[in-house]
């Protein structure tokens, strides 16, 4: 399987290996472990598990697009033609991107068996070239209606080169998508910040005690990474950033500690001190943690893998984009 950057280094063409023989072929599809690696070797940030597959199978001049979803539902979508021939195109809706606005494009076919990576933060349209043309993708998060937004294929500004075709068929709400001149970039790159207290249900009975924690009912986002903090030293403070992106839900199994949480124009505190108490902490909320006990065991669900680059660790610059996003 070999990966090749394309004019923006993030969106990749992936080659998968095809063994023939007199009796047909073999490929190799998709693997995780070796999707990773060779994200990590290019210096490029690995994405969640896909969690979705999603097929169309297209009309000639069919056009799907440009769609993409917002936070916390954005998702990254490795995309291949299994029946037929197409025209995928991301563009790039990341703000503080250098190449924001601008567009890769790649032919795609069951002949050339070639897929498309584009992660998170990209536009995503198809136009399919010939009759019965299957698409696949793979998503990294699931479909969300609330979440989800399009932005016109044919946006002069954009300039996208789509190949010709005898006549494009486009749906009525794809027609009516927004320009790329009207789009909220603020949308683009956060939600609005949020801090909700929840009390868990406790299940007992004689032998003790059991709370569930369950995604889509106790916890609004999908898992994707869980830590725990503990043995923290008599008089040491921790967290002191806030998040672009990441939300999280932070829970004391054991113990205790003081969350201090500041939305940029209020600041709250409330102590974690039962097992039964949760938080859920959005994006663009700074955070704090003090006094913890010593048997203090600090649990933390958070929606997206580690990312340094999520993270705003200076105040000031946090307060600034709060009271923007505020707007």
């Amino acid at each position: 399987m070999r990966f090749k950057q394309s004019a923006i280094p993030d969106i990749l063409l992936v080659e998968p290996d095809v063994y023939h023989d007199d009796r047909g072929w073999f490929m190799e599809a998709f693997s995780e472990p070796r999707f990773h690696e060779a994200l990590k070797a290019l210096g490029l940030s690995v994405p969640a598990s896909f969690v979705q597959d999603n097929y169309t199978r297209s009309k000639k001049g069919a056009l799907r697009g440009l769609h993409y979803q917002v936070s916390p539902y954005s998702q990254g979508k490795l995309v291949q033609v299994l029946n037929g021939e197409g025209y995928a195109v991301a563009v790039d809706l990341r703000p503080d991107s250098n190449t924001y606005g601008k567009w890769v494009a790649e032919h795609l076919s069951a002949g050339n068996q070639k897929m498309l990576w584009i992660p998170e933060g990209f536009a995503h349209g198809f136009l399919s070239l010939v009759e019965d043309t299957l698409l696949v993708f793979k998503t990294t998060h699931t479909y969300s209606l609330e979440h989800e937004r399009c932005l016109r294929w044919d946006d002069p500004v954009l300039g996208i080169d789509w190949p010709a075709t005898d006549r494009v068929i486009v749906s009525e709400k794809d027609a009516r998508a927004p320009l790329f001149r009207d789009l909220d970039a603020h949308e683009l790159t956060y939600i609005h910040s949020d801090v909700v207290h929840h009390d868990f249900q406790v299940i007992g009975d004689l032998r003790g005690s059991l709370i569930p924690l369950e995604i889509g009912m106790n916890i609004p986002f999908e898992v994707r990474r869980a830590y725990y903090i503990y043995g923290t030293k008599e008089g040491v403070s921790r967290g002191f950033h806030a998040h672009k992106r990441l939300h999280q839900m932070a829970v004391c199994v054991a113990g205790k500690c003081r969350m201090v949480l500041d939305d940029g124009t209020t600041r709250q505190e409330t102590w974690l001190d039962a097992p039964n108490k949760g938080l859920l902490i959005s994006n663009l909320i700074w955070r704090e943690m003090h006094d913890f006990s010593e048997d203090c065991v600090l649990l933390v669900l958070a929606s997206a893998h580690y990312d340094e680059s999520d993270y705003i660790r200076d105040y000031q610059v946090f307060q600034q984009e709060a009271l923007r996003a505020q707007r």
